[in-house]
């Protein structure tokens, strides 16, 4: 994978995944999802249904927290109607996760140095 793709990242996502829902645009209608990797800084979503593309914000929930995200991109899965959805998070401070991951290593990063 080409360097710039982690290049853009703040920091490094930990893999984890929980349950999440989901608002887009603001709409009342929430969506269930499950988070793929996390960061203070963004989120991969797996999962994901309903109407969105790159630059909606969304609005996502896990336990009782909510942050407001926005979508960076957008990758249609093979293997079930879901999406999978990178977002930006617009309140880094929040912190949506409860507590602090151990950062590891993105799988790009990795894949570099072999």
């Amino acid at each position: 994978m080409p360097r710039s793709r982690t290049a853009k990242r703040e920091s490094k996502r930990t893999k984890a995944v929980m349950p999440v829902r989901l608002w887009i645009g603001g709409n009342k209608d929430s969506h269930l999802a499950h988070t793929l990797d996390v960061s203070n800084h963004g989120v991969k979503l797996g999962g994901c249904r309903g109407e969105v593309k790159v630059g909606d914000k969304i609005e996502i929930q896990y336990h009782h927290t909510r942050a407001q995200f926005r979508v960076a991109w957008i990758t249609a899965t093979k293997v079930s109607s879901g999406m999978q959805i990178g977002a930006q998070c617009l309140e880094p401070g929040k912190r949506v996760w409860g507590a602090q991951f151990p950062e590891q290593e993105d799988e790009y990063e990795e894949q570099e140095r072999l």
